[in-house]
């Protein structure tokens, strides 16, 4: 297997995977509620839960912006 056969199955492994935690959100509104701001914005929600409930997520990354 070549170096681009190898990057193209890794690309497709990744959108699999992409795929099943967007479905498990989609299906969970709970477990959506919860998700950091980028997947909240993925679903047109608001960066953080508007009933002022902090997210755990935003508060113990640091690098995140």
């Amino acid at each position: 297997m070549t170096s681009a056969e190898a990057n193209y199955r890794l690309l497709q492994e990744i959108q699999a995977n992409r795929d099943f935690l967007l479905l498990a959100y989609r299906q969970n509104p709970e477990l959506l509620k919860r998700a950091e701001p980028d997947i909240r914005l993925l679903f047109g929600l608001p960066e953080h839960d508007e009933a002022g409930a902090a997210n755990p997520h935003a508060q113990t990354d640091p690098q995140r912006k």
